[in-house]
């Protein structure tokens, strides 16, 4: 195995231990869909915040992009379970909050 390939096993790994992560919370939340949305928003601001934070040659965009994408797969998952929930169970938007 190259090095490369290390290192994208390893990146596919922490992915999906993360969006099984945030799903875990987001279904135990009053409002999963709300969840992931504040916490993509968050992840987005905090690399507009730090754009040191990408490796040498990852570009912003990139890694934003990922991000999108990882929020988009544990929206996905979140919405499904969401609509297997009984009508009682099911998160309704509250107030909003400005």
């Amino acid at each position: 195995m190259t090095d490369l390939d290390a290192l994208s096993a390893r990146l596919t790994a922490l992915e999906t231990v993360v969006g099984h992560l945030m799903t875990h919370f987001a279904v135990r939340s009053d409002d999963p869909a709300r969840w992931v949305a504040t916490r993509r928003t968050l992840a987005l601001h905090a690399v507009h915040d730090h754009p040191s934070a990408a490796p040498p040659g990852v570009s912003q965009i990139a890694v934003e992009d990922a991000i999108v994408g990882l929020f988009e797969q544990v929206q996905e998952v979140v919405a499904g379970y969401n609509d297997t929930l009984p009508l009682a169970h099911k998160a309704t938007p509250g107030p909003s909050r400005r």
